[in-house]
């Protein structure tokens, strides 16, 4: 992949634990303004590929750059890597991807790193998202105690995001209501693919978490009662497109986690020396 790219990516990715996701120790609120970079990976490339990346958050720590990224490996769909950045405002998303341009040795390894990287990968695509707070649910996260990612996209037809907006609204009550046990981001998509979209980021500990869902679904059903539930389908029918669900584990692997995100399980978050 291209240097520009690929610095791109890792310096919004080390935004993202850095500035938001691991800017304290504790629950974290989620970061106003994420950027997913999705990496499509070559067929039986994983392995390799999975060792680029751990040369490239080595290369970071020697800069001793503070521009930390969460890498993750997909459980379910194509196969990919997905790289979690954080921004507190556009402002710093544009100065992040200056960062390396101040250490030229690091950006020259990274050049050449890049072009390894390149070549595990069918193809990149990036994604700029802002938090919606008024659709999200459930208390804050310390992510460096969380495995896995359930990610919700949601394609929406033109011209009908106010309505399923409100329909996710009508939604948040019933969850409240029914105490669904989860937290969830929504995020509205502002580049990188069509709009309107959003992304729904459901962190869990364990998969045994999705063993309730069940349980609490119903009780979500309950609390919507029968006009809430014929609001829903209305909003599925008319307003939505299509949904996808995947799930992606995080991978220390492919990450570069800040000092506190490492401090919540240093066992885990810790990358072994290459041997």
């Amino acid at each position: 992949m291209p240097h520009a790219t690929q610095s791109f990516f890792r310096s919004t990715l080390l935004g993202l634990a850095a500035t938001a996701l691991v800017a304290q120790s504790g629950p974290m609120p989620p970061p106003p303004l994420i950027q997913i970079a999705r990496e499509e990976l070559k067929p039986g490339h994983g392995a390799a590929h999975a060792a680029t990346e751990s040369s490239w958050s080595r290369i970071m720590r020697k800069a001793k750059s503070t521009d930390y990224y969460l890498g993750m490996s997909s459980v379910t769909g194509p196969s990919e890597a997905w790289f979690l950045m954080s921004y507190g405002s556009y402002a710093d998303y544009e100065a992040k991807q200056n960062e390396l341009d101040k250490n030229p040795a690091a950006k020259k390894e990274i050049d050449t790193i890049s072009q390894a990287d390149g070549e595990h990968l069918t193809g990149v695509r990036t994604i700029l998202a802002k938090y919606r707070k008024e659709l999200s649910y459930g208390p804050d996260v310390e992510i460096g105690k969380m495995r896995y990612f359930r990610i919700r996209t949601f394609r929406i037809k033109q011209g009908h995001w106010r309505s399923f907006e409100d329909g996710v609204k009508a939604a948040m009550a019933a969850y409240k209501k029914s105490e669904y046990p989860a937290s969830f981001a929504f995020y509205e998509v502002t580049a990188g693919m069509g709009s309107p979209s959003y992304l729904v980021l459901r962190p869990l500990k364990s998969l045994a978490e999705l063993d309730a869902t069940d349980a609490a679904d119903k009780a979500f059903q309950e609390a919507l009662g029968e006009e809430g539930q014929k609001t829903m389908s209305k909003v599925f029918s008319e307003d939505v497109n299509a949904v996808e669900n995947q799930l992606f584990s995080f991978n220390p692997k492919l990450s570069f986690v800040g000092p506190k995100t490492l401090a919540s399980d240093p066992a885990f978050w810790t990358l072994k020396p290459a041997k």
